[in-house]
């Protein structure tokens, strides 16, 4: 269930956003007692196509999800068949993001990407990367009941702990309505 759509993506660009903007899943589906679960995707660890970056993300995010998950109680299972939900997830960096000017809603339009420097003032966080991260929790071969998308712009790319922080503060927000787990 790894999922990015274009659109969320081209909305998310669009939007300038530059705090914490969550998208949550909202399937009215009833409440589930589930107690167990398996991952939906491989770690990004065990493949060769993903860079460092996208990878020491992507165990980030597993950790803290995983972490999140065990504090309400639910249990990762070894066999598929034991599994009572399926966690998908993804974590994923835009490096070209042009955040535009919340501050003054028309400049976005009046941007002109061909002026020289110095003539356009840019905005502040022009080139901060944006970190769109998605989980998706719902029934084995079903459809996802809890979780949903948190974008973010990191301004500080440098700093593992402000990273880490972004991610933490995204996967508590997307899994903020998960019931805890079924004794």
């Amino acid at each position: 269930m790894r999922y990015l759509s274009t659109g969320l993506l081209v909305m998310l660009l669009l939007a300038g956003c530059q705090e914490l903007q969550v998208e949550r899943v909202t399937t009215g589906e009833p409440a589930v007692a589930f107690s167990t679960y398996k991952w939906g995707v491989a770690p990004l660890s065990g493949t060769t196509d993903a860079s460092a970056q996208l990878v020491e993300l992507d165990e980030e995010m597993r950790d803290m999800v995983a972490a999140a998950l065990q504090q309400r109680g639910y249990r990762q299972v070894a066999q598929d068949q034991d599994a009572d939900m399926v966690v998908d997830y993804q974590v994923a960096v835009v490096d070209e993001f042009f955040s535009g000017d919340t501050r003054d809603p028309s400049w976005d339009k009046q941007f002109d990407s061909n002026a020289p420097q110095g003539v356009v003032e840019l905005p502040p966080l022009t080139d901060a990367p944006l970190v769109i991260m998605s989980v998706g929790i719902g029934r084995p071969g079903g459809a996802v009941i809890w979780g949903g998308r948190a974008s973010e712009l990191l301004t500080r790319p440098d700093s593992v702990e402000l990273r880490q922080r972004l991610i933490a503060n995204g996967v508590s927000e997307l899994l903020r309505n998960l019931p805890p787990a079924y004794q």
